[in-house]
């Protein structure tokens, strides 16, 4: 199954993301505080895998959370260096795959 997942930093009100599974009911949270927009693209992203099946597909449009996660860049920002970490730790255990889509595709786009 895929799950579609985007983030929204602090809009001055609140931050919050959005999980969509490809067939059922959008996850959508909101936070009274000021968090960045990378920090809730990874709070998406954690929130599928802890939903996910083995062998489930996530899908983001935040190519620095997956090229992060993937291990492609490294983690400059000590404040997503224990985001990454468990995103790859839930990303192993579920033998999940993390890729990136174009933003008009991500369908959990369309909540922030």
């Amino acid at each position: 199954m895929r799950w579609y997942c985007d983030g929204s930093g602090w809009n001055g009100q609140s931050s919050g993301f959005a999980v969509v599974p490809e067939k059922g009911m959008a996850i959508v949270e909101e936070q009274k505080k000021e968090l960045t927009n990378n920090q809730m693209e990874y709070a998406a992203v954690i929130r599928a895998l802890a939903f996910c099946n083995i062998g489930d597909e996530i899908l983001t449009d935040s190519l620095l959370v997956v090229n992060q996660v993937n291990g492609k860049w490294r983690v400059k920002e000590s404040h997503l260096k224990p985001l990454c970490a468990a995103a790859q730790h839930h990303l192993k255990d579920k033998s999940a795959t993390l890729k990136w889509i174009p933003r008009e595709e991500n369908k959990a786009g369309k909540y922030f």
